[in-house]
């Protein structure tokens, strides 16, 4: 499956790298997504916080995964924390590089526990949105190969001598 969506996904990132409304809806929608799904957590939702019984014979791996984050409400507050605010960041275009990051590394971490949990289909859900903060990021390479090769940024309207 993998083979199949690679090219498809690589033809995004060109197609989007010229476009700067569908980057901007692009952000707009993760953003929306990220802040849907961080509300819930922050005002207590999506985790079971009760008691739990299980046994491994009765024990499928998206309750052992709701149990196991349902044990602490602060841990599925700073969950939501993780969400909400890199989804903030992404509304605004001086910080939107940093929420693209933080929210893929936040989605990357539920992709991988949704596949090897056994999660139903709201894994390739989560998968579109890893990718779309993947096009996200690789929208401003330009930014981060300045960054990590260390060559000075120039202000905008700025002469340099």
């Amino acid at each position: 499956m993998c083979e199949i969506l690679l090219p498809y996904n690589l033809g995004f990132v060109t197609w989007f790298k010229n476009q700067p409304k569908a980057i901007l809806l692009l952000r707009i929608v993760v953003s929306a997504i990220f802040l849907a799904y961080g509300s819930v957590k922050l005002s207590g939702g999506q985790y079971y916080y009760g008691d739990w019984t299980m046994d491994k014979e009765t024990a499928n791996g998206p309750s052992l995964v709701w149990a196991f984050y349902g044990y602490s409400p602060i841990y599925g507050r700073i969950t939501g924390l993780f969400e909400f605010i890199p989804a903030i960041m992404l509304l605004f275009r001086r910080t939107s590089l940093v929420g693209a990051a933080a929210l893929f590394a936040v989605s990357l971490n539920i992709t991988l526990m949704d596949f090897a949990f056994g999660f139903p289909s709201v894994k390739y859900f989560i998968l579109g949105c890893t990718v779309a903060c993947t096009v996200l990021i690789l929208h401003e390479k330009d930014k981060l190969t300045a960054l990590f090769a260390g060559a000075p940024r120039e202000r905008e309207g700025q002469v340099s001598n």
